[in-house]
Order: C-alpha cells, then structure tokens, then sequence
C-alpha cells in the first residue's frame, strides 16, 4: 500500500469514524490477497470513501469522468486510485482499466447500480459489474451500506453508518450451475441481478438487526 493511500486512508478513518460512528460486520469475508470486486449499493457521495475505509486492502474505484477536471476533488480522486469512466456510454477505456487492476490482484470498489440512488431503495444493476468480474476472472465480495445519506443525523448522534460485508465468491457461483458462462450481456446481467439479490439479503438482515435493538 502506498504512503499517500494509507496516510489518506488513515485521515478518512478518523474523521469519518468520529462523525458517522460507522458499524461494520463483515470484513473476515474479505480475502487478504487476490483480484476482488467489492459491489455495493450507492446512496451517497460518502459511501467510496466510508466503504473504503472499512476494511485494510488498498482499493481502487470508479469515478464519473467529470469529477477528474475539477481543480481540487480531480487531483485528490485520481491520487487514491479513481478510474475515471465515462457515464451513459460504452467506456472501454474505463472498463479496461478496472479489469487490469483486478487482473493485477487489486481491490476494486463497484457500485453496480451505476449512480447514486437518492431514494436509497435497491435498483437493478447495470451489465459493468458482471463484465469486470468475468474478465477479470475474480472474485465478489457484495455490500450494502445505510445511513451514509444523512451526514446532518450523524452530527447529532440520530444515526450511524452500517456497512455489512457478505462472503466472497467467485463470478461462477454467482452464475448458478445451470447459467450459460458464455461471456455476454446476458451473462453480465445475470451476474449483477444475483449480486444484487445478495445485497438485498444483507440489507433485510442489517433492518432486522436494527429493529431489534431497538427493541
């Protein structure tokens, strides 16, 4: 891991630690070495640097093209290993980049859903996350985060953050035995629809967790 990503990553632990009280379960399902997606949902402008923050793996992340030319956030980005990928089109240039950094045995962090759900319901994912991963030949890793869009809870203590890490697995489980591996949309597709299927379970099991101890 890099100086200036562990020191980054050292700052965003704290601060966000302190501010947001973040609960996180899980982190023994993330292997300790290999190619990794990790797909979660995406609710907040917080939830790269809070999933990141998580767990101790160096991760790399994609990040929409536009926010690589703004004078401070750009620079700041790209130095903790943001791809930049161009939203609404085919970016092969983005995709191909992910795939060699999971090829090369990084961490990448996915949002499947392909933007920020400001509903905070669960939508469909997009084919980017069953591509990477075929490709790649990796492993995933899903999560599902809640609270990290209400930063204003967080200051007055009403809230906290929880980000629950389910099993790893390799993109074939994913599949099912009776999927058609061939690589394709509908293959991607699939791969993203059981992955979100997975974040669901977590999330019912987190709000089940919740309302008990609120109980």
């Amino acid at each position: 891991m890099g100086a200036y990503y562990s020191a980054s990553r050292f700052l965003v632990s704290v601060v966000l630690g302190v501010l947001s009280r973040p609960e996180v379960k899980g982190k023994e399902h993330i292997p300790r070495s290999g190619g990794l997606v990790i797909a979660c949902n995406h609710i907040s402008y917080w939830d790269p640097p809070l999933v990141g923050a998580a767990f101790t793996r160096e991760a790399h992340y994609l990040a929409k093209e536009e926010l690589f030319s703004k004078p401070i956030l750009g620079p700041m980005i790209r130095s903790v290993n943001s791809i930049p990928i161009r939203r609404g089109a085919a970016d092969l240039s983005g995709l191909s980049k992910a795939i060699e950094a999971v090829k090369r045995g990084k961490v990448l962090v996915l949002f499947p859903e392909g933007s920020r759900m400001r509903d905070g319901a669960l939508h469909p994912a997009r084919p980017g996350l069953g591509l990477i991963a075929v490709q790649a030949d990796a492993r995933i890793v899903p999560c599902y985060i809640s609270g990290s869009n209400q930063p204003a809870r967080w200051l007055l203590g009403r809230t906290r953050v929880r980000i629950w890490f389910g099993p790893a697995r390799h993109w074939r489980e994913f599949a099912g035995v009776d999927a058609d591996l061939a690589p394709g949309r509908a293959l991607y597709q699939r791969l993203g629809e059981r992955v979100m299927q997975e974040i669901a379970h977590l999330k019912n099991e987190q709000e089940t967790s919740a309302s008990r101890g609120a109980a």
